[in-house]
């Protein structure tokens, strides 16, 4: 799992509530630069293993519904009432949005994790990433909740893909997976992995940790019988050809 940044639950206590998870740190860069020193200090010394950077994000995007109704827009969670992992004692804590790739360079040099560049959609952010030394790539559009008609993570992955092929770096995929099919879609296309987020979110609310285990244990039954019906007695066996955009079949008919 990836702890954010602005996460309501500390580093320190989702380490101790996960002992023997996998445990990746969502950050980027902040004002002051402290502040994300601190974060990476912090995962490393509680046993995260990667740093998630998200690079799409230098300011906060629009969000009509949000700001028409704040307090609507609020869930409510077991937790902190505002981000812990971040010390509002310095002041006002905001995104940096003077960062460049050489930032990322800066970053890789100040940690040995390894570093996931989450928010790369075309093949010459893919090329730069490498550049800089990102150990894996995240495609990623924020779920769409920042910027209108970013193209779906689906269409943008093989780029992504193609553009780092022979350098060893893994390339995930996040956003729109809903069901065993999409993460089939994602495999075939070129992604070692997904991330899904909104899924969980709805099964803790529904359910708490059983509704979380649910979302996890129905989108495993539906990959293993689309591989079956697929004819993919493993992951390995999934190919890129059994998956094509339905503007092939249109293309077909004319």
């Amino acid at each position: 799992m990836t702890l954010s940044c602005l996460s309501t639950r500390t580093i320190e206590d989702v380490a101790a509530a996960t002992p023997h998870g996998v445990r990746w740190m969502q950050v980027q860069f902040l004002n002051p630069r402290k502040q994300l020193e601190n974060l990476i200090e912090r995962a490393e010394q509680s046993g995260y293993t990667a740093l998630v950077v998200t690079v799409d994000q230098p300011i906060r995007g629009k969000k009509y519904n949000f700001t028409k109704d704040y307090n609507a827009s609020l869930l409510t969670f077991t937790g902190h009432a505002k981000p812990v992992n971040v010390d509002l004692s310095v002041g006002e804590v905001d995104f940096d949005n003077s960062a460049t790739w050489h930032d990322i360079k800066w970053l890789k040099s100040f940690t040995k994790l390894p570093l996931v560049l989450k928010g790369i959609t075309t093949s010459d952010q893919a090329k730069n990433a490498v550049e800089c030394g990102a150990d894996a790539i995240l495609v990623s559009n924020h779920g769409g909740r920042q910027l209108d008609y970013l193209p779906a993570t689906i269409d943008a992955l093989p780029e992504v893909v193609a553009a780092v092929k022979g350098s060893g770096v893994e390339v995930y995929m996040d956003g729109g997976v809903r069901h065993g099919t999409d993460v089939f879609k994602a495999l075939a296309r070129g992604a070692r992995a997904v991330f899904i987020g909104r899924p969980i979110i709805w099964g803790l609310s529904c359910k708490g940790y059983e509704g979380a285990k649910q979302v996890l244990d129905i989108l495993k039954d539906e990959v293993e019988k689309t591989m079956a019906l697929m004819g993919c007695r493993n992951v390995n066996e999934i190919e890129p050809s059994m998956v094509v955009h339905q503007d092939y079949y249109r293309q077909q008919a004319l």
